[in-house]
């Protein structure tokens, strides 16, 4: 016979209660039930746990070790509440963010924000080009450049990311740039491999490559981005590698394709306040840096008007 955990409630109620009619008591139960739950644990563990002496309990060594190890087992489970109801109202512990490696360097911002908003509260970024298994519990939030079709993945709209073609001002000096998306085969490309190709902004340059003197194919945007600026060709990339670096330009002013990042977090972390939080740091830094993403230029600030 199989210990059932409930029972060891009854083991404690016969130490706080005295005797089984003060733990009939404490339990709300009759004595009856008391002595037959008793008698299981005894059956379970095979050995007597208390003696009877008229209307008191003595407790065996066999049965001091079960109610230290009762106890326990208590304060564990009462442990586990604590700290679940820790995580669903405060806003402590670890969050684990995955994203883009084009946008990691602009997201460490909500780390620090996320210090000095909830000093108990840790977040951990990871660029990667592999999704994080949300379900699994490889993350707790993703930002992504594609939305999920799965039913348990809650999604929040993130932010537009513009692809710009763009070239070094050593290459732009040396060969020109091209005038057109119809002189972009003249020249040399930096193009990406299986992983990205098919993503709207590499398809696009893709489609508009072929007959190119010189292909490079690299594997990131961070690669990419070494690559132009060091004189590889022409590339392209989403605006988020590509702003405030001077080493590269732009080849036309317009972005020639757009993606859109997406807040991606499981059904199960909906009343974790600590997730609630990152993914509300997440929507205001995207409303507050959109311009540092699409590539377009931020709004003009509000007129002030004078009073009379």
């Amino acid at each position: 016979m199989d210990l059932d955990w409930n029972d060891l409630k009854f083991l404690e109620a016969l130490s706080r209660g005295g005797s089984v009619a003060g733990a009939a008591r404490l339990m709300s139960v009759d004595a009856s039930t008391v002595s037959r739950r008793l008698a299981a644990i005894e059956e379970a563990v095979g050995a007597r746990l208390v003696l009877r002496t008229g209307r008191e309990l003595q407790w065996t060594p066999e049965g001091r070790l079960a109610l230290a190890t009762a106890a326990r087992i208590g304060e564990q489970v009462e442990a586990l509440g604590r700290s679940i109801r820790a995580s669903t109202t405060g806003v402590s512990g670890t969050v684990r963010v995955s994203c883009t490696p084009a946008t990691v360097v602009r997201l460490s911002a909500i780390v620090a924000q996320a210090r000095e908003r909830f000093p108990e509260l840790t977040v951990e970024l990871s660029g990667q080009l592999v999704h994080a298994d949300l379900a699994k519990g490889e993350a707790d939030i993703a930002v992504r450049g594609s939305r999920p079709s799965a039913p348990d993945i809650v999604v929040r709209r993130g932010v537009d990311v513009g692809w710009y073609v763009v070239a070094s001002p050593a290459y732009a000096a040396q060969h020109g740039l091209p005038r057109s998306e119809e002189q972009i085969h003249c020249h040399a490309v930096v193009l990406y491999g299986t992983r990205l190709r098919d993503l709207d902004g590499p398809r696009w340059l893709e489609q508009r490559s072929e007959g190119s003197p010189g292909v490079l194919r690299l594997d990131s945007p961070d690669a990419a981005a070494h690559a132009v600026a060091a004189g590889a060709g022409v590339g392209i990339l989403p605006y988020p590698a590509l702003h405030g670096r001077s080493d590269l330009v732009r080849v036309f002013d317009q972005a020639v394709a757009w993606a859109h990042l997406w807040i991606l977090y499981h059904e199960a972390q909906r009343e974790a306040a600590r997730v609630r939080a990152v993914v509300d740091l997440l929507v205001q830094h995207f409303a507050d840096e959109r311009h540092c993403y699409s590539g377009e230029p931020p709004p003009p600030p509000p007129a002030v008007v004078g009073s009379a």
